[in-house]
């Protein structure tokens, strides 16, 4: 796609999940759950802002329409090497094991008709694959034997 290239340069990690949660508290019509950044101030990332913001708009969205009223929604951060782990954990239903190899998959989706395109986790997995990162799922998260994590991995910019 023309244009489609966009310029990778460091990328403030707390902030862009700061205006993403931001973004869906924008929507008083949802149902209310408590967005968690724990990512350090100290974390960039090389991406692109406003894709990275739709990644993360993306993920938090389907958490919350995952996720039991006024539960957590935990996005946690850590530097391993030269790269930088983004965690999403949510305390949803889950995803089943079936539906886990398909779920980045252009239009599937598990939602109600007219609920969702199935188009968010196929455009979520081809932009971080364009950052040159990578996503997995994670469903229950092995701790709590309940929710989904969502894993990206991303390159780590470390300031001068």
């Amino acid at each position: 796609v023309e244009g489609s290239q966009h310029a990778l340069e460091p990328v403030h990690l707390k902030s862009c999940i700061d205006e993403a949660i931001h973004l869906l508290q924008l929507n008083k019509e949802t149902k209310p759950v408590i967005y968690e950044n724990l990512c350090s101030g100290a974390h960039y990332v090389i991406a692109d802002s406003q894709r990275l913001l739709q990644v993360f708009v993306n993920l938090l969205s389907n958490a919350r329409d995952a996720s039991p009223k006024h539960s957590p929604i935990t996005i946690d951060c850590s530097i391993s090497g030269a790269h930088v782990f983004i965690n999403i954990s949510d305390q949803g239903s889950g995803i089943s094991r079936e539906h886990q190899e398909q779920i980045f998959d252009p239009f599937f989706t598990t939602k109600e008709a007219g609920e969702g395109t199935g188009l968010g986790l196929s455009l979520v997995y081809t932009i971080v694959e364009e950052l040159n990162g990578h996503i997995t799922v994670e469903s229950p998260i092995e701790e709590t034997q309940t929710g989904t994590r969502f894993t990206i991995r991303l390159d780590h910019h470390k300031p001068e």
